[in-house]
């Protein structure tokens, strides 16, 4: 048993994870040609030779994942947006991945509208476009007039797009498991948390009716403010593959410039609106890059896309607030306490090499002069890259907040330098810090620690009871683990498959020699079930020679 259950372990865990082997196929053969062949070595395909070393670089990288196809692709894109995850080299390669596909036939497209509609889905509208708007992997957008003579757009998914999406998630997760097989510092950077979190993100965006959801709440969010356009969906027209929604005629933010628009007013608008999603509201568009801003007229935004969002708790909003209050004030001992006690622990902690690291990081971004001299999100990802150093992962809502507070001062300097985005963050900053340290919610967090503080006195005798009550019944129990229980198990069960193998060999080396003084089937000068148990007896030794030596765990 020893032996079969680390084989048995093995094929069970590649049949549950990868259930398309055809498409498997597929992908090793992709990375083997780009150099990349390592994360599928061992594995025994036809045809495929996979070698055990990386002979990859980021532009070849980037190519094996264009080749993909569209859920890798979209996996690129996120990795891009993920400096603390991958050297700068690979983050400019992968920013260059295209969702590239052609478009679907308009016969297709009508069949899916059928099939979520009905079949008298064309009367619906007075016209609909034959030619598609956009074209993505998940889904196509074509532009069409209702009834009433109001233009809306309609994203229809792709037929069969979710079994292809599933089937490449299942894949990448073994892959992730074969990457830390053969680099174990892999499992540092999570890749299986990574790979979670970008399943959720895109089986949400399968769900066209949680887009519907978000851009509601976004409509209540902004409802008073004067210069944002969101497209309001036409719910009776809107299912989970169909989406209907108000088309906005809008220029796309890096092309206004050559239309003529007010720069300024766009920037003023834009961070306006990216700022009181990430400070005020704490429900914030995911991937706010400048395909999904459009610029309308007197320069209000269009923001459209928003499948992926961000949201952070109440509790989130106040361990930001902290950190930019400590960092407001210099105080690099808070910020190391902060972002400890947020981040996700790896094993035990160096927190005086992580205490220095944080100093380091500091004094990188922040001289001691005006607070409004610092980056807060180049500030941010940074130091959630030292933070990695010392096997601590900051949550996913943390990361992605992190990156959108980049990749909105990173879109306003790139597009508009006519403003400074991280001025222009400072009143943002000042009221979440006014809101999480203002009389009002001091006396808020006072009250509610009075309120528990009274719940737990009145609990407190019963519980000591109860206590009492089960050491003097012989009813108290601990339950104890150990340590490192995972690692102690598999090297008893390596030990265990050694002596087995040993005494296999044994037993057949003493069977041979009992055979050599039994009379019948001979050959030559040697009784032939002898040299069948030598032959037998001899493997196993080499065998169980070769484990002892590569690993006397």
């Amino acid at each position: 048993m020893g032996i079969v259950r680390p084989v048995m372990r093995t094929m069970g865990s590649l049949t549950h994870t990868v259930r398309d082997m055809a498409r498997l196929q597929q992908v090793a053969t992709i990375l083997v040609r780009h150099g990349l062949g390592v994360l599928v070595a061992g594995i025994d395909l036809p045809g495929i030779r996979a070698p055990r070393k990386f002979a990859s670089t980021p532009a070849r990288a980037a190519a094996a994942i264009q080749e993909l196809g569209p859920t890798f692709i979209k996996f690129g894109q996120i990795l891009s947006t993920r400096p603390d995850v991958i050297p700068q080299l690979y983050i400019e390669a992968f920013q260059s991945l295209q969702d590239e596909i052609a478009p679907l036939p308009f016969q297709q497209i009508a069949e899916q509208m059928r099939s979520e509609l009905g079949d008298g889905w064309q009367s619906r509208f007075e016209s609909f476009d034959e030619s598609p708007l956009a074209t993505a992997s998940i889904a196509q957008v074509h532009r069409a007039t209702l009834l009433n003579g109001n233009e809306v757009a309609v994203k229809i998914q792709r037929s069969g797009i979710g079994p292809k999406i599933r089937s490449d998630l299942n894949i990448m997760a073994f892959l992730a498991t074969r990457a830390m097989r053969e680099f174990p510092e892999f499992e540092l950077f999570d890749p299986h948390g990574i790979i979670d979190e970008f399943e959720k993100s895109i089986l949400t965006e399968l769900d066209f009716g949680q887009e519907v959801r978000n851009l509601r709440r976004f409509m209540k969010n902004f409802s008073e403010c004067p210069h944002v356009r969101l497209p309001t969906p036409i719910e009776a027209l809107c299912t989970r593959r169909i989406l209907c929604m108000e088309f906005l005629d809008g220029t796309k933010i890096r092309l206004a410039r050559q239309q003529g628009c007010d720069m300024s007013r766009v920037a003023n608008h834009y961070l306006d609106i990216a700022y009181t999603m990430l400070f005020d509201h704490g429900f914030f568009h995911g991937d706010l890059h400048p395909g999904n801003v459009l610029v309308m007229e007197d320069e209000t935004i269009g923001v459209i896309d928003c499948g992926m969002v961000g949201s952070l708790t109440g509790d989130m909003k106040d361990n930001i607030a902290a950190l930019l209050f400590a960092l407001h004030r210099g105080d690099t001992r808070s910020i190391t306490r902060l972002f400890f006690d947020i981040a996700l622990k790896e094993g035990r902690v160096d927190y005086q090499g992580f205490e220095r690291d944080s100093v380091a990081v500091v004094e990188e971004h922040w001289s001691g002069g005006s607070f409004a001299e610092v980056q807060i999100g180049a500030f941010l990802m940074d130091l959630t890259r030292r933070a990695l150093r010392h096997k601590m992962r900051m949550p996913p809502a943390f990361t992605m907040f992190f990156k959108a507070v980049l990749t909105t001062e990173g879109l306003a300097k790139a597009l508009i330098p006519e403003v400074d985005p991280i001025g222009a963050a400072q009143p943002y900053v000042n009221r979440l810090l006014a809101e999480r340290w203002g009389s009002d919610r001091l006396r808020d967090d006072g009250t509610y620690g009075l309120m528990m503080l009274s719940v737990l006195a009145r609990r407190l005798p019963i519980t000591i009871a109860q206590f009492l009550d089960d050491i003097d019944q012989q009813r108290l129990r601990f339950d104890v683990s150990v340590v490192g229980a995972e690692q102690i198990s598999k090297a008893h069960d390596r030990r265990q498959n050694r002596l087995i193998l040993a005494l296999f060999s044994i037993t057949g080396a003493v069977c041979g020699s009992i055979c050599l003084f039994w009379e019948p089937g001979w050959i030559g000068q040697f009784p032939v079930l002898s040299g069948v148990f030598y032959a037998a007896a001899l493997p196993l030794f080499l065998m169980s020679l070769t484990m002892t030596l590569r690993n006397r765990g």
